[in-house]
């Protein structure tokens, strides 16, 4: 049930509807709340008879045996049981992101709306709508695959039939300038310049294309006889947790000469096997990389005349290196801590000069015949 009325009290006078909705506020609890809408001014909607309709259509669904109450749950209602339901069991870093996308993004545009009367077409005026105003190809993936997620959660637990983000589409890629990679006598005048353990850090991401936040290792992760270096734990903003990784405790072999490079920092350190290899400033955990990037690699890269470096960077140029030295890839995608191949292929190597040489010439010298005869008689 609903009524109608003409409000005038509020700038230019338009239609008011008011009527009960059944919603589910816990599992299993049900409650009735109570709803208002403006159906529209009163110029574009003349009649009272014209604006009972536009409510006859919002009521339909509701009176509908077979609409359930779940299915009449607002985006915003369901945001704060997927809160408790799915973002309360996932890492830190992933919360952040989630809950960035969910307050910039997600809520601005869906707020208000019934999961019900989210459909593609909605979510892909949402997509490009992101497009205009900008933001890149990767960012508005990432906010597919988040609503993505976040109706599947929905669908999991009963309160859609379907996920509206499937069959949207995404822009086409922008063009992407070729980026300056830093030689091996730029990495290695750079890994001299800095200060330990900061020096080892980055010369450890270099060889072993490890993540920057799995840089939270202890010297008992270190297995000489193995020569293994143990990828036991993940640090974001000074909290721990679990790699990023489709198994628990990678591990990276290092040569004998890393074994040694290592031991001899330790040494030097004076430091126990429950110690941090890449302790912070005061000694009471591993480093922040976030913080030690800007504070002292860059600034040394830009004295020396190196391109901007990054983590990121600095990870990507492991990797390629290892590609054009004719490392298998499987071993690669193991050493970075990838669960696939494509990952690394799609978006980690770059391709290196000498390989693209290779590439060049790897059939033309082959075919070497001349320029055919323009007279085809």
């Amino acid at each position: 049930m609903g009524c109608v009325r003409l409000r005038t009290d509020r700038g230019p006078a338009y239609w008011q509807a008011r009527y009960w909705d059944d919603v589910v506020t816990e599992p299993g609890k049900i409650e009735r709340k109570r709803r208002s809408v403006n159906l529209g001014y009163l110029e574009d909607v003349p009649t009272k008879r014209e604006a009972q309709q536009k409510l006859a259509v919002i009521l339909k669904p509701i009176n509908d045996r077979d609409q359930t109450p779940k299915m009449r749950i607002t985006f915003r209602e369901f945001i704060e049981k997927y809160r408790s339901l799915k973002l309360a069991n996932r890492k830190q870093t992933t919360m952040r992101g989630y809950e960035n996308n969910i307050r910039a993004h997600y809520l601005p545009a869906f707020s208000d709306l019934r999961l019900s009367q989210i459909s593609t077409e909605t979510v892909q005026t949402f997509l490009n709508g992101k497009t205009l105003e900008g933001k890149a190809v990767q960012t508005i993936k990432n906010l597919k695959w988040g609503l993505s997620s976040i109706f599947v959660a929905a669908i999991k637990y009963g309160y859609m039939l379907s996920n509206p983000a499937q069959g949207t589409e995404l822009p086409p890629e922008p063009i992407r300038e070729r980026k300056k990679f830093p030689s091996f006598a730029e990495f290695s005048l750079l890994i001299e310049r800095l200060q330990e353990p900061i020096s080892t850090a980055v010369w450890l991401v270099a060889v072993s294309s490890v993540r920057p936040n799995e840089l939270a290792f202890k010297w008992k992760d270190l297995d000489v006889e193995q020569r293994m270096l143990w990828v036991v734990r993940a640090v974001n903003r000074g909290k721990l947790h679990t790699p990023k990784y489709h198994r628990t405790n990678r591990p990276l072999l290092l040569t004998e000469a890393d074994v040694q490079r290592l031991l001899d920092l330790k040494s030097r350190m004076q430091a126990k096997d429950d110690d941090w290899i890449f302790p912070n400033a005061h000694n009471t955990g591993p480093i922040w990389h976030e913080d030690v990037l800007g504070r002292y690699i860059q600034p040394v890269a830009k004295e020396l005349g190196i391109p901007h470096i990054t983590w990121r960077l600095i990870r990507h140029w492991g990797a390629t290196h290892m590609i054009a030295l004719g490392v298998p890839i499987k071993a690669v995608q193991e050493r970075l801590g990838h669960s696939r191949p494509d990952v690394l292929l799609n978006h980690y190597v770059h391709v290196l000069e000498d390989s693209a040489e290779m590439a060049a010439a790897a059939l033309s010298t082959r075919l070497i015949g001349g320029l055919s005869s323009m007279n085809p008689s």
